[in-house]
């Protein structure tokens, strides 16, 4: 790997991780899952806690949760990670960071977990019946074929198409992308279960309930135009989160996906950012999914369509399968050094700014 790249693989983003922090003289927690890597190595979710353990303010930092899109994350919690090492939060504040909530994900480059769950529809799936996604249903069989060859892309597009036309963009858009627990094989399944990443990150949020202010950066990469910062919010315009998201982050873009017909993408089952929100108290916390935009939405669906094959039914070790995964990845982590060095400097920005808007919190209010 060239100085300065991202990682290619989880084992190094780890590592990585794991060294920083000891140099900055922080403990890593491992919370182990029991999938396994490609090598059959363990996989471990890794999280390091800066500060007291009842504190008045929390700074929470995720990554890796749609486990291919983790690797700028993992990058931007190092180098934060740097920065905050031997600093000063003033006894009342702590900072949460968890590395790689989706290790198997980030292993075998799939958004997905080891079950094939979105975990960012998976939030307390033991707990809260999720939101039924009828539309997906109908869009099932065309967005998951069972052929033994490689689909076609033009005929996935020509399918999208036609429904778009009958069902209109946006019922399609959301069909596809906002969750569904009913097809186990299926885009975006949301699980049967609280799956164990998920079970981690909130003992974790458990811990901080009781506090009085508490942002949670979720970070992600995907959607918006390319190299560029949004911050997704489920708050509508003119909320108090929209209002806090516009003013301590002036160069991001701010998107309500709530009560806004100009949103891009629709509210969201299950997600856990938000749902880290609601165990804390939305009046008491702010969330975002931050997302480091990539390739146009043509191509996600594509190289999903492509890649959610290839698991179903293909094999890595064969020259074309192996090709729709490099495409896969490089969809979610482009291979490219100025995208790499754009979404650096763009998150850097946001870790600091929002421990700085967390810092001025008064801790008693």
């Amino acid at each position: 790997m060239n100085e300065g790249r991202l990682p290619l693989t989880y084992d190094e983003c780890r590592a990585r991780f794991r060294r920083t922090a000891l140099v900055a003289g922080l403990e890593v927690q491992h919370h182990p899952i029991d999938a396994r890597g490609p090598d059959g190595q363990a996989l471990t979710v890794d999280s390091v806690w800066v500060g007291p353990r009842q504190p008045e303010r929390a700074l929470v930092v995720l990554s890796g949760v749609h486990g291919v899109e983790g690797f700028i994350g993992s990058a931007l919690q190092c180098g934060f990670l740097g920065r905050l090492g031997g600093r000063d939060l003033g006894g009342d504040t702590a900072v949460v960071v968890v590395h790689a909530v989706n290790p198997w994900g980030m292993a075998w480059w799939r958004r997905q977990n080891e079950s094939n769950v979105d975990l960012n529809r998976n939030w307390r799936r033991d707990e809260i019946e999720p939101i039924q996604n009828d539309a997906y249903d109908e869009l099932h069989p065309f967005a998951c074929p069972d052929g033994a060859q490689l689909p076609s892309v033009d005929e996935l597009m020509v399918a999208a198409m036609e429904m778009v036309e009958q069902r209109g963009l946006e019922w399609v858009r959301d069909g596809i992308t906002t969750g569904q627990y009913r097809h186990a094989d299926g885009l975006h399944y949301g699980g049967s279960r609280t799956e164990a990443s998920t079970r981690i990150v909130a003992d974790l949020a458990e811990q901080l309930v009781g506090l009085h202010h508490a942002l949670v950066l979720d970070l992600h990469t995907g959607h918006g135009p390319g190299g560029e910062l949004t911050l997704l919010s489920d708050q509508p315009i003119g909320s108090p989160q929209d209002a806090f998201f516009r003013s301590t982050f002036p160069t991001a873009t701010v998107e309500a996906t709530a009560g806004n017909p100009g949103a891009t993408t629709g509210v969201k089952s299950g997600q856990i950012a938000n749902g880290i929100r609601e165990l804390l108290g939305p009046d008491r916390c702010h969330s975002t999914s931050a997302e480091f935009g990539t390739a146009d939405d043509t191509e996600q669906l594509a190289a999903t369509y492509l890649e959610s094959w290839v698991d179903r039914h293909g094999d890595r070790s064969i020259a074309e399968h192996a090709a729709v995964v490099w495409r896969y990845r490089s969809c979610f982590t482009p291979d490219d050094p100025e995208w790499e060095e754009r979404c650096s400097a763009s998150g850097a920005a946001l870790l600091d700014a929002g421990l700085e808007a967390v810092l001025a919190w008064p801790a008693d209010a």
